[in-house]
């Protein structure tokens, strides 16, 4: 069975939803998309993730149904960075995804490696030299209970206080996933709980007829990217951010990020991160050559 969970999460990873209306009198300050060279690496690059101080590109592969391995760069400079390898101590033969860090190094992921037995996907460990040890479940009330309902994907913020997931859900027999949004857990001693203002907070960004997922906070708390896909056929995938005034209130309405459909307004393009700064977003894309790689975009 731990197959089909795997593949349906690959899926799931690909195929997330896109429902909003967008602000028009909003327009995307990110611009000048320039494409990621990772030295010594020539497979995919997906869900991106660019440590808080700046020194590391993690990043996980496409291998197939039943496997995703955790991998992580080096940087260079903002569009280079060099292949150090494998995150070792977090790689199973199941789905390894989508990783993220704090600035005190606890390294949060997703795997699958223990869903025929739970309902749970959230990981972490504390990240040196490349190795994760100490690795455990995250617990709380941000893990779902509910039946054919998955968390499929994991931000922390700066400061580990805020935790950040996409979750889904599968009807029996299908391979994607027909709901789905971002939902988020605040740090309570060894837990992340669901606070009782998370509805509130997000009413701007999560709909009901799309899926929104790949939840990424800036720096500061006061903005939120993230990824949208519509399921139509083809499917319609759109990444777009909110903002806010302080790390307590609502988020605005979402805007746009356009460019990188500029050339292909049916894209594949996903999974959102921000740098420290604030001033360069990365995310994957499909090319021509049927290869996923990074990209990013620069804001002045």
């Amino acid at each position: 069975m731990h197959k089909l969970i795997n593949l349906l999460i690959l899926f799931t990873l690909i195929f997330s939803c896109n429902k909003y209306t967008v602000d028009v009198n909003e327009v995307s300050e990110f611009k000048n998309e320039k494409k990621v060279t990772i030295l010594n690496y020539n497979s995919d690059a997906m869900e991106p993730f660019i440590s808080k101080n700046d020194n590391y590109l993690f990043f996980n592969n496409l291998e197939g149904d039943s496997s995703k391995d955790l991998y992580y760069a080096e940087k260079i400079n903002d569009t280079t960075f060099y292949f150090k390898g494998k995150i070792e101590g977090v790689n199973t033969t199941y789905v390894d995804a989508n990783p993220t860090m704090d600035t005190a190094n606890n390294f949060y992921f997703i795997s699958t490696r223990d869903l025929d037995s739970s309902n749970k996907t959230l990981f972490y460990g504390n990240f040196n030299n490349g190795e994760v040890t100490e690795l455990s479940k995250i617990e709380g009330t941000i893990n779902i209970e509910t039946p054919y309902w998955i968390n499929m994907g994991v931000e922390i913020s700066k400061d580990g206080s805020l935790l950040l997931v996409s979750n889904a859900k599968f009807n029996i027999g299908d391979n994607f996933p027909n709901e789905g949004n971002i939902r988020f857990a605040v740090k309570e001693g060894n837990y992340f709980n669901i606070p009782d203002n998370e509805e509130d907070i997000l009413q701007n960004i999560n709909t009901t007829n799309a899926i929104e997922y790949a939840g990424e906070i800036s720096a500061d708390m006061l903005e939120l990217f993230y990824s949208q896909v519509t399921l139509s056929d083809p499917p319609v995938f759109k990444l777009f951010y909110a903002k806010r005034d302080n790390k307590f209130s609502v988020f605005n309405k979402p805007i746009q990020i356009t460019e990188p459909f500029n050339d292909n307004i049916n894209a594949f393009v996903e999974a959102p991160t921000i740098s420290n700064d604030g001033k360069r977003l990365y995310y994957h894309k499909l090319n021509e050559d049927g290869i996923f790689s990074i990209y990013m975009l620069s804001r002045n």
